[in-house]
């Protein structure tokens, strides 16, 4: 009797080692149910939710025209030859480089000593221009105005060539087909900004220019086809948010025409999310408002004009053209949902003090509201009326900063 309960206790023991010579897991051997019998719950294991993203944000500064009429280029000669145009910007630096990004429109070309130099109405500047700008904190030029043919093919290319060797992004006018087709996308805190930039013509200088060079040189705004392959070329590329830096308008006039208004509501039916207008030389109103596209609600922005941020034009000759901004517009993207939208708007009235020392003209842009209490005379009436003029133009709406 016992030698058989030793033979069956071998005969298991012999069956439980083949089944783990043939690599079945015990606990499958375990699990397993005769017929008809149902097999254990499998318990799933637990989701974890992902971690939220939160949200992003991009901090974008703007202002208006930068030219330079002949005594701006002298006020900047230096002996030997050589310019400085730091001191035109120095009371607004603090400003500007506190922006992610910062962003002006230069309406003149940059020239060589040898070419020389020029005003009105062919401008033709010193590269040292472009030096100023950069220790001023700008990022972004855009060229797409009036004047980019004003010393022929020659300004344009020179022009682009000189923003590259000063580090400056720049979009508006072309060395070849290629540039032109290529959308500036500048990347910052995980935002992707596209600009783009147009202009309604050149003053007919286009003559100077061979007419198979025309259509790529600078940019129009004239055919709207154009800009829509730019939008669609600036999605392809990966853009969150479409900026259009547009030059239009009328001279002098501080309120929109109609043709900026339809052209507005075009470019934001298109696709592009923030315009910021120039040309004018000087200000005009700016307002928020909400499209509807793929039948989505998107936040829309329209600046229609910055004005002049530095020039020799004067409010004692054409009202208005001494004055500008510095434009604040803050860009958030919330990172879990994939939408952007605009935050925060303000601005920085500015003021051109033009002074005499050493018997030429001097130039600095002010921050109107942190130099009202500073000055004397005629030189804090302008600043106390500029600050009128500005926030009465644009109204509530906007924060102005002092």
């Amino acid at each position: 009797m016992l030698h058989r309960h030793v033979k069956a206790a071998a005969l298991v023991l012999l069956f439980c080692l083949c089944v783990l010579a043939a690599g079945c897991p015990a606990s499958s051997f375990l699990r397993h149910k005769g017929p008809g019998q149902p097999a254990a719950p499998t318990v799933p294991p637990a989701v974890v939710p992902p971690e939220p993203k939160g949200r992003t944000s991009v901090s974008i500064s703007v202002v208006g025209d930068i030219i330079m009429h002949m005594p701006q280029v002298e006020a900047g000669r230096l002996p030997g030859g050589r310019y400085d145009f730091r001191s035109f910007f120095a009371e607004v630096k603090p400003i500007i480089e506190k922006a992610d990004i910062a962003m002006c429109n230069l309406e003149t070309t940059i020239s060589t000593p040898q070419r020389g130099y020029s005003g009105y109405p062919c401008f033709k500047s010193p590269e040292e221009i472009l030096d100023a700008l950069r220790d001023a904190g700008f990022d972004v030029v855009t060229t797409a105005n009036n004047h980019p043919f004003d010393a022929g093919e020659f300004g344009v290319i020179n022009t682009c060539d000189k923003l590259d060797q000063y580090g400056l992004l720049h979009t508006g006018t072309a060395r070849t087909r290629e540039e032109r087709d290529k959308v500036l996308v500048v990347s910052k805190n995980g935002i992707n900004i596209a600009i783009l930039a147009y202009t309604y013509g050149t003053n007919g200088m286009e003559s100077t220019i061979r007419e198979d060079r025309r259509s790529f040189m600078t940019n129009l705004w004239l055919d709207m086809n154009v800009v829509r392959r730019d939008i669609s070329r600036a999605r392809d590329a990966g853009a969150d948010v479409i900026v259009a830096c547009v030059h239009w308008g009328a001279e002098y006039s501080r309120k929109p025409d109609d043709t900026q208004k339809k052209t507005a509501a075009q470019f934001l039916e298109a696709g592009v999310d923030i315009i910021f207008g120039s040309h004018p030389h000087v200000l005009q109103p700016m307002e928020r408002s909400t499209v509807t596209r793929g039948g989505r609600k998107h936040d829309a922005f329209v600046a229609y004009s910055l004005g002049n941020f530095i020039s020799n034009q004067r409010h004692e000759v054409i009202r208005y053209t001494d004055s500008g901004m510095i434009l604040n517009l803050e860009i958030i993207k919330d990172l879990d949902l994939g939408q952007v939208s605009i935050g925060r708007v303000s601005y920085v009235p500015t003021w051109v003090d033009r002074y005499t020392r050493d018997g030429k003209f001097r130039y600095r842009v002010l921050p109107v509201g942190e130099f009202m209490g500073k000055m004397q005379g005629y030189q804090k009436q302008r600043l106390e009326a500029v600050w009128r003029e500005t926030t009465s133009l644009m109204g509530d709406t906007f924060e102005a900063i002092r």
